[in-house]
């Protein structure tokens, strides 16, 4: 894991040497950059492969392309040993330099062949033009941007921004789509100009820009057609041999390595995976809340997995004191914001974890692999409930599952209907309003989601197109996002077995009945692992990451003045959109006691940090 940035003029004269500063939690072992051509690749280090002689930028042996790398590349091993016999030699042990031998071998189409996660920048010295690549999941981030003379990319978008010397307008449907939906669709960011690198595909740029052009070396869409087409009844013994083999790949380090364990299913299947080749106890690690009255907590459920399989468990308990600490450093840079509560957890848990350890692995991505949000099971009743789900969407709103539910089921369109599922009920309605009057596009969001369904196979059921939908969109713009900066802000690296080309295109190609059972989903893996984990973790139903917030922000005194100074003060960015009316009623102790209000006020002091630190023009002249 490590963090690149780099820059490709129109001309010979190149910039300055690179500012590595911004990116340098991304890699704190070394920072290095060079100048090719046109470009200038920049690469911060967190050495997890060949600790020795792994420096970046790294070129091939003979000197043909040179490469700087964010990721891991889990069947190095074995694409080595294939390059090695078609002539291809190696001067290190690193998975980085068998980046450059395949590109070599196979051009881009070659990328497709590399099993893991990644961005990278590679020169071509023989044709003197950069390739960018991103996987095929967007496990690792990738940003850019072109300005009138230059092209810049960055694993962050602070650090892109601060390369590019830009404060770029808002670009405000982008920002609508965040509080409406909890991200931004398709490659648009935050920021007018900057765009994400879409996952599976890689930019092209020729030295001076003469030429910019993008090709999408794999498609999710094609992988699984091509399982579907040959997939069909499956035994619990084959689903625990795939997750086994991807759980193998993803342990390859040269550093300690550990587990975030929630006591969901997908976290203690990885952990227990990790636990039987683990040469000592496991290392996991997993969070608690302190005061947490009112709301269920899941250290019960890691605790049985971690006796069940054996590990070594570190309960690392979050209060308000860390919300108080951690939100202006999550939201507080151009990097923000970070509007869910969890991720605060998720800072804390990184931090500690980083004490012992560099590599974690997670569940990210068992959900959308095996069907397992309730969304996926309910969505099948949509035609026998959605009249009664009409009637019932006034009265209940979007308070509780039954509420989001009923709001979803009462859409007849599927693309709305799949989009109300995952649909934010913590945007301040406010400045929503504030918002379409400033010329955001509400309809930017849908049309990105009918385009995508419109491109799958006909063959594929709406449940495989839900769950491909939420690998194209929900997971590299919003859960995968999340993940890498809170881990790369203790510089440590999250690994995500369950997203793998060896095992995700073949199980979401399994067919609906083997998938969900009545109103349960993930059942493959339920059976396969009955043996290996307690009960109450096999059979507890899909549960959020929850904490006690409202209790927080209403009765623990220094975290009620961060948000107050904050929000109430004359210069609040906000005010430019809510008035300062609005902003009081978002604090009020009645406001906050609602788990709804709560997430409001956190959303806004989110927004708040966020705005103070990316310096743009907030409304339109």
């Amino acid at each position: 894991m490590c963090g690149i940035l780099g820059t490709i003029a129109d001309c010979d004269v190149l910039p300055s040497p690179l500012d590595l500063r911004p990116l340098q939690h991304r890699g704190p072992d070394a920072q290095h950059s060079r100048a090719l051509g046109t470009a200038v690749l920049g690469h911060t280090r967190l050495s997890i492969i060949d600790l020795s002689s792994g420096a970046q930028p790294m070129s091939d042996v003979q000197g043909l392309s040179t490469i700087v790398f964010n990721g891991e590349i889990y069947n190095y091993g074995t694409l080595r040993r294939e390059l090695e016999g078609a002539g291809h030699h190696f001067a290190t042990q690193s998975d980085t330099e068998v980046i450059l031998a395949a590109y070599l071998e196979w051009g881009v189409p070659g990328f497709a062949r590399l099993r893991g996660m990644y961005a990278f920048a590679l020169y071509d010295h023989r044709r003197r033009c950069t390739v960018l690549a991103r996987d095929p999941f967007g496990i690792k981030p990738l940003f850019w941007t072109q300005t009138a003379r230059h092209l810049h990319f960055a694993s962050e978008v602070g650090a892109l921004l601060s390369l590019a010397g830009l404060d770029p307008e808002l670009d405000l449907t982008s920002v609508l789509e965040t509080l409406a939906h909890r991200y931004a669709f398709g490659t648009h960011t935050l920021y007018q100009g900057v765009q994400r690198l879409e996952p599976g595909t890689a930019l092209l740029v020729d030295d001076r820009l003469d030429m910019v052009r993008q090709v999408r070396f794999v498609s999710l869409s094609e992988e699984i057609e091509r399982c579907r087409q040959s997939t069909g009844a499956v035994t619990p013994d084959e689903v625990e041999a795939r997750v086994a083999d991807s759980v193998a790949h993803h342990t390859i380090a040269d550093v300690p390595l550990g587990c975030f364990l929630s006591g969901g299913l997908d976290s203690s299947v990885v952990a227990q995976r990790l636990s039987v080749d683990c040469a000592g106890p496991l290392r996991a690690y997993s969070v608690g809340f302190r005061g947490a009255q009112s709301e269920v907590s899941e250290l019960p459920h890691a605790r049985a997995v971690a006796a069940a399989i054996g590990a070594e468990l570190h309960e690392v308990e979050v209060g308000p004191a860390d919300f108080a600490d951690l939100a202006p450093v999550l939201s507080g840079s151009r990097n923000g914001p970070f509007a869910d509560p969890a991720d605060v957890a998720m800072l804390k848990l990184s931090l500690a974890a980083a004490n012992d350890v560099r590599v974690v692995l997670s569940g990210e991505g068992g959900d959308e692999a095996f069907a397992g949000y309730p969304k996926y099971a309910a969505d099948r009743y949509a035609g026998l409930l959605g009249p009664a789900m009409k009637l019932a969407r006034t009265p209940l709103g979007r308070r509780g599952r039954l509420g989001i539910a009923a709001d979803a089921l009462a859409e007849s369109r599927r693309a709305v209907r799949w989009m109300r599922w995952f649909e934010n009920d913590a945007a301040p309605p406010g400045l929503v309003s504030a918002l379409l009057a400033g010329g955001a596009q509400p309809g930017r969001a849908l049309t990105w989601v009918e385009d995508r369904l419109a491109g799958y196979p006909s063959g594929w059921s709406d449940l495989q197109r839900m769950q491909v939908l939420d690998l194209d969109a929900w997971l590299p713009n919003n859960l995968l996002h999340r993940g890498d900066y809170t881990t790369m802000q203790a510089s440590i690296e999250q690994r995500v077995p369950m997203l793998d080309l060896a095992l995700t295109p073949w199980a979401v190609a399994l067919p609906d009945s083997q998938k969900l059972s009545g109103l349960r989903g993930k059942m493959p893996v339920r059976r396969a692992f009955a043996r290996r984990l307690p009960r109450q973790v096999l059979e507890r139903p899909k549960s959020g990451f929850r904490l006690p917030l409202g209790e927080w922000l209403r009765g623990d005194p220094g975290l009620r003045a961060m948000t107050h100074d904050h929000l109430l003060a004359p210069g609040a960015r906000l005010r430019q959109w809510l008035g300062a009316a609005d902003l009081e009623q978002l604090l009020s102790p009645q406001a906050l006691a609602t788990t709804g209000g709560a997430k409001l006020a956190w959303t806004a002091l989110c927004l708040e940090l966020w705005l103070g630190a990316a310096r743009p023009q907030l409304v339109p002249a």
